[in-house]
């Protein structure tokens, strides 16, 4: 053995599992930086200190590892997100859980952009994993909904169905010029507006008791009273 190759430590194999956990965490920044658009596995290879043929031994291809970047992206979003106290009012848990998906659009674009660009238009998108885990997230949204029906904050009449669009399809529409990077949002603006609309829209209309109804006689007698003053007396 030479004295060169003695002093070089030995290469050490990482476990597939760590291998496959940090080709994905790179794959990630190459994707934030680049965009999927112009995303390389060359380069990701490059900074992973290995060579491109070891990323098509986890990945078949580039797509199905950007595809495992966004799984793993809303697995994290699902376990990291905290949830709003059940003690809180419904309107208080509904813009937790709207500001949470707002706020992770824009903190990660280019993976949004992925799932909503290139994923969900796919015909195959709906038997994929990261559509049961998007179905996850969204439900997380939609208990706050039922919870709202179940106390009687919100009406129990309304299409569960409907109003799930509306949230998804209003966060959607927020953000998409932010995505193509046409502009920007704001995450708290956004998420009081949609907040606002989805809960006026969906409030338990109160029923009005015995004191509401003297009240607004007490407010109908009085204007007739007014009315009766400003007429003038018809002539005998």
């Amino acid at each position: 053995m030479t004295e060169a190759n003695a002093s070089k430590p030995p290469t050490r194999r990482l476990p597939r599992d760590q291998r496959v956990a940090t080709i994905l965490q790179m794959a990630r920044e190459v994707l934030r930086e680049r965009g999927y658009e112009q995303f390389l596995t060359s380069e990701l290879a490059e900074r992973c200190g290995v060579s491109e043929g070891t990323i098509y031994k986890y990945f078949a291809t580039k797509r199905d590892l950007l595809i495992q970047v966004a799984e793993a992206w809303f697995e994290e979003f699902l376990t990291t997100e905290t949830p709003p106290s059940v003690q809180r009012p419904i309107r208080d848990r509904l813009f937790h859980v709207i500001w949470n998906n707002l706020s992770s659009i824009r903190r990660q674009p280019t993976l949004s952009r992925f799932v909503l660009m290139e994923l969900r238009p796919d015909p195959q998108f709906r038997s994929m994993r990261i559509y049961e885990i998007n179905r996850r997230i969204a439900d997380k949204v939609m208990q706050v909904v039922r919870d709202g029906i179940a106390s009687g904050e919100l009406r129990g009449d309304v299409s569960l169905k409907l109003v799930r669009d509306m949230i998804f399809g209003a966060i959607e529409h927020q953000t998409w010029a932010y995505l193509r990077g046409e502009g920007d949002f704001s995450v708290e603006d956004s998420a009081e507006g949609i907040t606002d609309v989805v809960f006026c829209g969906i409030a338990a209309r109160p029923k009005a008791g015995a004191a509401d109804m003297e009240t607004a006689l007490a407010r109908i007698e009085k204007v007739a009273a007014k009315l009766e003053g400003l007429t003038p007396p018809t002539s005998s």
